[in-house]
């Protein structure tokens, strides 16, 4: 009986360790700053509270974003699912008249479906 009941704690504490991935969607639409693993998708950006999320196809949740045409490009060479902070505003999403919010040369579909959606002017690999 005894080890019946040390199997089942260590399973509890197992499923405790392993749980649900860190919430991106924790920060707040009026934050400058996202720190995450990042993702390039079309003319936008995800970003992901875990590293494993990235590397998981429609993985949720996580936040849609985009920077000048320019960055996007040399960030999406160098930056392609590796740990980054992302500055800059947000924006709702429900002011995307058009299914879709321009961005310095980008355009932003919010594939994350988030409430709101980044407006970079910066990324940069993360400490």
């Amino acid at each position: 009986m005894r080890t019946i009941l040390a199997l089942a704690a260590a399973l509890t504490l197992g499923a405790c360790a392993t749980g649900p991935f860190p919430n991106i969607y924790s920060h707040n639409a009026g934050d400058t700053s996202f720190t995450g693993w990042v993702r390039f998708a079309n003319e936008e950006f995800q970003i992901y509270g875990n590293e494993n999320q990235v590397l998981q196809p429609f993985s949720r949740p996580c936040v849609s974003g985009a920077a000048s045409r320019d960055l996007m490009q040399l960030a999406r060479t160098d930056l392609n699912n590796a740990k980054v902070t992302i500055t800059g505003t947000t924006r709702p999403w429900s002011g995307a008249s058009s299914g879709r919010i321009p961005h310095l040369g980008s355009f932003i579909r919010n594939d994350c479906g988030g409430s709101f959606v980044i407006l970079a002017d910066d990324i940069q690999p993360a400490n």
